[in-house]
């Protein structure tokens, strides 16, 4: 599903470069993936998945200890 229509961005996308990171930030998102946000429509959206991505990892850590 496309995310960003400036810059032509899927979830997929998003996601793995959120993964690449080893603590991603919003600027980073886009940086890593040669690109800024434009319009601004998308911002929402990608944050959603870093909170989503961020919440993930603290839950495998906790069940990690």
């Amino acid at each position: 599903m496309i995310i960003c229509s400036c810059n032509v961005l899927s979830e997929r996308e998003v996601r793995s470069a959120i993964a690449a990171v080893q603590r991603p930030r919003m600027s980073g998102v886009y940086a890593s993936l040669g690109c800024a946000a434009k319009c601004g429509r998308c911002t929402q959206t990608v944050k959603t998945i870093l909170d989503d991505v961020r919440r993930c990892s603290a839950t495998d850590r906790a069940i990690a200890a």
